[in-house]
């Protein structure tokens, strides 16, 4: 049967309680993932319940209604308490109209949008707005993490709720028999509180005797604990730990992190981190970060009084290869700041800065695990403003030394360019640009004998584009004028002050596509044959005396044969009468996907090249060598490969190989193979590859390999072993660095993760992407 609400029960009890007690859930949640395979959710403590409109009546559906007193009645049997956003169900209720209580037992179970309550009973008041529940279960139902409570008090007037008793997880409840066949329910870790309260008005939840436990044993305990419902909390961060050995060191030694994180103010926070090192001591780093819609920062400290260097003194490297010490100091230190802006609309810039306190500070504290092995660090700071057809930047490029007696890099202090582009009078076709630019290139180190300089850079030009279904024709007309000005550092070996370069470019190309359809099996394919060709024209004009600062070969692309300058940088420009031809092929799914490539390409040249990167002998040949690219997208498979062959054996010279293979759920493959210079001066073939391989449901593996094998070495190796089980993953990695002077840098590092409460340290999946972007 069906009724109206008694009055009194129309407003919501739970509501406020329960939005509050979502909050809580936030705590634990800002760093968790979604548990997404139905078989890792824990299972409902009651199944869902659709709850009812906005605009839906308050109703009751009961088996049995009885009022023995007159403002009393008695409900039993299926009852059913429904109102919008919320039903209670129980096997029984009584209501007493004339104090305004109401009191449900058995089998009792709340639902709202974002929670699942069972209890055994639970006692209303209109009078003093308040609820009580004893013997409780809850769920929160955006990932079904759950947890007990000896008894739940709402308040509604004071926006208040307490949970006696009270535990927390994300995990499922696994089921066990001991050897007297008597089950017991456990999960693999749990929050335990003694007393909860959830404060809707000051909005800080505050837990008293809060213990940790994994596999039943207690990892953390704490007293008191006060944080914020819709903040993320402050407090204790896991610990990680690991052993490191720089360059220097012939033994390892130990280190442990432990990170607190302070909660300052929704747009800013900072984590404190207390590092212990077997033989150095304690460091202390402080991260600081600011987040903004328009504004983010991230400044990082990190200071040590360094025990081992102030008794045996900083050690470093020198040029044969072998350890020395030099002055014996105590205080190191480090500081980054990366730093994003957008002051208007137009006008953004960005930060990456680092500095330290000596040469040798990240190679011997593991805090910058891509910085331990390198040699420099670049910095930068770049302001940049666009509006309209304009563009311009202001940039500084420097560079941080990480050892005693790495190489001198030219810095830009600073680097101006200005761009403005249009169509030429409103013509479709025809477009103009204009770009300028001025670098000041120092090197900021005593003990160098390179020229510095002040170069400007200025190029107009002139285009006619028309693109047409069937194909493309470009018209470009550049001029080129560099000019330098040379510092007075005593090490300008040009013979004059003052450097001008004024050279021309000119360059016309066209290209056809034809298409046809063909069929592959029970797939319909598009095949594409692009023919390309392009004349280009530069004079040439004597630029051997001026030195490079940013300048080089251009490294092997396919497009490279149509680039007008051979040279990279604006040192150079190179002199050339030239032709150069492209066919290409592509065959296409229905969508215009590609599933495979195929290119040819070669440039025939009509004069001698005088212009090089040292000195003026000319290249003589015809032609250039030939220009292959190859790739494949195939289910799991993407292959890319660009290669260039000797014209005159067509012997292989340069290749750049890339594979990858995947398998979404279960295998990831990269491997990247380069040739440069094959059986010529300079030869260098490198391959870089890594996996993961998830080998079964908890299981996985991965590796990461570089090799070098003109130099025989192992460059660097990686591995890992993680165990990942629905609520908690551990993991364990271990990697070797060998440098030039034949020192290896060895670092271990464990990671250990709660799902849905705290994780700690970089997986090896995440290293693996950024070293092979998977």
């Amino acid at each position: 049967m069906s009724i109206l609400v008694p009055k009194f029960l129309n407003k919501t009890f739970y509501k406020n309680y329960l939005l509050g007690f979502c909050s809580f859930l936030g705590l634990f949640f800002y760093q968790s993932i979604v548990l997404a395979e139905n078989k890792c959710l824990p299972v409902w403590i009651a199944e869902p319940r659709d709850l009812p409109a906005a605009n839906s009546p308050k109703t009751i559906e009961v088996n049995q209604l009885s009022q023995p007193e007159k403002y009393i009645f008695n409900l039993k049997g299926q009852v059913h308490i429904s109102q919008p956003g919320m039903v209670l169900i129980s096997d029984f209720a009584s209501i007493n109209q004339k104090q305004q209580t109401a009191e449900s037992w058995g089998q009792v179970q709340l639902f709202n949008p974002n929670i699942i309550i069972t209890a055994t009973n639970a006692k209303l008041n209109q009078i003093n707005n308040t609820a009580f529940l004893e013997n409780t279960q809850y769920q929160f139902k955006q990932n079904r993490s759950h947890g007990r409570a000896e008894t739940i008090y709402l308040n509604q007037d004071k926006n208040l709720a307490k949970l006696t008793q009270a535990t927390y997880t994300t995990c499922p409840i696994i089921t066990q028999k001991d050897k007297k066949e008597s089950v017991t329910n456990k999960v693999d870790w749990k929050l335990d509180f003694s007393r909860l309260e959830i404060n809707n008005q000051t909005r800080r939840i505050y837990s008293h005797h809060s213990l940790l436990y994994f596999k039943d044993v207690p990892l953390f305990y704490t007293p008191y604990i006060s944080f914020p419902m819709d903040e993320r909390a402050s407090g204790l961060l896991f610990p990680s730990w690991g052993a490191h050995k720089s360059l220097t060191q012939t033994d390892s030694e130990l280190y442990f992190f432990q990170p607190l994180y302070i909660n300052l103010a929704p747009h800013y926070d900072a984590t404190l981190t207390f590092i212990q090192m077997e033989s150095r001591g304690t460091a202390l780093e402080k991260e600081f970060r600011y987040l903004q819609p328009n504004h983010s920062a991230e400044l990082t400290l990190t200071g040590l009084n360094d025990q081992l260097t102030q008794r045996e003194g900083l050690a470093y490297i020198n040029r044969e290869g072998q350890v020395q010490h030099g002055d014996k100091i105590s205080q190191r230190w480090r500081g980054k700041l990366i730093a994003k802006q957008q002051w208007t609309p137009r006008l953004t810039s960005n930060v990456l800065w680092h500095q330290s306190s000596d040469y040798h500070f990240y190679n011997d504290i593991p805090v910058e695990a891509n910085l331990s092995t390198a040699s420099q660090a670049k910095r930068h700071i770049n302001l940049n403003y666009q509006q309209g057809n304009f563009r311009g930047n202001i940039n500084t490029t420097s560079f941080l030394r990480l050892r005693k007696h790495a190489a001198y890099n030219y810095e830009k202090r600073p680097e101006i360019n200005l761009m403005y582009g249009n169509k030429l009078h409103n013509h479709q076709n025809l477009h103009y640009k204009i770009t300028g630019q001025m670098t000041e290139f120092d090197i900021p180190f005593e003990g160098h004998n390179r020229p510095e300089a002040k170069r400007t850079v200025l190029t107009p030009s002139l285009s006619y584009i028309n693109y047409q279904p069937f194909g493309k024709l470009e018209v470009n007309l550049i001029a080129n004028q560099v000019n330098y000005t040379m510092q007075n550092n005593h090490h300008n070996t040009t013979g004059s002050k003052y450097h001008k370069i004024s050279v021309p470019q000119f360059a016309i190309k066209a290209g056809l596509n034809f298409e046809r359809y063909m069929s592959f099996g029970e797939a319909n394919i598009i095949q594409t044959l692009e023919p390309q060709i392009q004349y280009l024209y530069v004079p040439y004009q004597d630029q051997s005396k001026i030195p490079l600062f940013d300048t080089g070969t251009r490294s092997l692309n396919f497009s490279n044969i149509f680039a007008f300058n051979r040279f990279s940088g604006s040192d150079r420009i190179g002199d050339t009468n030239q032709i150069s031809a492209a066919l290409t092929t592509r065959f296409l799914n229905q969508n215009g996907s590609s599933l495979a490539e195929a290119g040819l390409g070669q440039i025939f040249y009509l004069a001698d090249r005088q212009v090089q990167l040292f000195g003026n002998i000319p290249k003589t040949s015809k032609v250039s060598d030939y220009f292959v690219k190859l790739g494949t997208i195939v289910g799991p498979v993407h292959f890319s490969s660009t290669r260039q062959y000797s014209h005159k054996n067509l012997a292989l010279t340069h290749a750049n190989n890339r594979l990858r293979l995947e398998f979404p759920t279960h295998f990831k493959l990269l491997l990247s193979h380069t040739i440069s210079n094959h059986n010529l001066p300079g030869e260098n073939e490198d391959i870089a590859t890594g996996f993961n391989w998830d080998i079964n449901d908890n299981w996985s593996l991965g590796s990461y390999w570089n090799y070098n094998f003109t130099q025989n070495r192992k460059v660097e190796t990686s591995h890992s072993l993680r165990y990942d089980s629905c609520c908690w993953a551990s993991e364990l990695s271990i990697q070797e660095t060998k440098l030039n002077n034949g020192l290896y840098n060895y670092s271990i590092q464990y990671v250990f993760e709660l799902k849905g409460l705290s994780s700690v340290g970089t997986t090896f999946k995440d290293y693996l992407g950024k070293k092979l972007n998977f």
